[in-house]
């Protein structure tokens, strides 16, 4: 019909453009229409095939919070309880500021305690703002190796940057790495083998993981960076995300998938939680987490937005129809879900250019499956 068409050749046109203006290697984007996929092509060079793994960024997140809904559905935790109950340390986080000097300040204890309700919603104030962004820019290399060592840090050293409710701002990482480090608490097993187990395997995704073989990491697409007016190559030297090491299975972002896989969770999401008769979360879960979570005038949502539970979705006026639901990452990774029309599209790129979540081509990208 002529409005596939009409989509087809926009998303062409982004490929086209992508390339000629050299804001990446190249990448691929693929469409859900009724359930059905539509569109799913790769643009770019023999690198880049319908094989190529790429790394998800803060796409993770929506993994994450599916792993915790899944334990939350099965009554093995409570989003609502204090994250104390599980990691007691967290008990005693108190609130923080950044002098003018740059020294991190304890300024007093908050009213209440942070949840995982909090972290799910980028409510917390843990590794959110100025604040967060510093705590965690400051801390050691060593911390970093793990999620039970980069959690411990957090639980001795973090502060909130306002009160827990008070305020939506993102936490880049720390909250999902907290949420992370629960499930790998109450199951008994780590991160990326929980994925694997309770959600990848059931769903077919054979190559989501934090843990990719040496077959898997030589098809990861390369990392698209321009210095000086240069196209270059970043070298991750073995790592998945800005050098972490692959023993910190980071819950907010350091995930690596192909389009497949994405495409299949995609499908599970708008199928209610369930695919090809496999189901992995109840059809009441899927639709909490696509519900706005937060008072619309709640401080620090952007306008026309809320958050939902691992996503953002569109309440109001927006650049996106009214009931969008999206994920995006650094690199430049989108996912657009309309579950009303059991719609989703899917941008995949690996670019430290041209990569923000309203950078050119992820709104191109937007007009060019939403408005062609």
């Amino acid at each position: 019909m002529a409005e596939l068409e009409n989509m087809r050749n926009a998303l062409h046109a982004l490929f086209d453009e992508q390339l000629a203006a050299r804001e990446c290697f190249g990448g691929a984007a693929a469409v859900i229409m009724d359930g059905e996929t539509v569109f799913d092509e790769s643009f770019g060079d023999e690198r880049f095939t319908s094989d190529s793994l790429y790394r998800l960024a803060s796409v993770t997140k929506i993994f994450t919070a599916s792993a915790v809904m899944q334990l939350f559905e099965q009554g093995k935790l409570d989003i609502a309880a204090p994250v104390s109950a599980y990691l007691p340390q967290f008990g005693h986080l108190m609130l923080g500021s950044v002098a003018p000097d740059g020294r991190i300040c304890s300024i007093g204890m908050p009213p209440r305690e942070i949840t995982l309700f909090d972290l799910l919603t980028h409510t917390a104030g843990l590794g959110a703002d100025e604040l967060g962004n510093r705590e965690y820019t400051v801390m050691p290399t060593e911390a970093k190796t793990s999620l039970a060592s980069v959690v411990d840090y957090y639980g001795a050293h973090f502060h909130l940057a306002f009160a827990p409710g008070s305020k939506a701002a993102y936490s880049g990482f720390a909250g999902y790495d907290v949420l992370a480090r629960i499930v790998e608490l109450v199951s008994g097993m780590t991160f990326n083998d929980y994925l694997r187990t309770n959600l990848f395997a059931p769903l077919g995704m054979t190559d989501t993981t934090f843990q990719p073989t040496d077959a898997q990491y030589a098809r990861l697409v390369p990392m698209h960076q321009r210095i000086s007016g240069e196209d270059r190559e970043v070298n991750f030297r073995g790592t998945l995300y800005r050098g972490m090491p692959r023993s910190y299975e980071a819950g907010g972002a350091s995930l690596i998938s192909s389009m497949h896989d994405v495409l299949c969770f995609c499908k599970m999401l708008l199928g209610g939680g369930a695919l090809d008769g496999v189901r992995v979360l109840a059809p009441e879960t899927v639709a909490r987490m696509f519900a706005p979570a937060l008072d619309d005038a709640l401080d620090g949502l952007p306008r026309g937005e809320n958050h939902g539970i691992g996503c953002f979705m569109v309440t109001g006026q927006h650049r996106l129809p009214k009931g969008t639901v999206y994920s995006h990452g650094a690199y430049g990774t989108h996912i657009l879900l309309r579950p009303d029309r059991s719609f989703a599209a899917v941008f995949l790129k690996n670019s430290f250019f041209d990569m923000s979540v309203t950078s050119h081509s992820t709104v191109a990208f937007e007009n060019a499956v939403l408005h062609s």
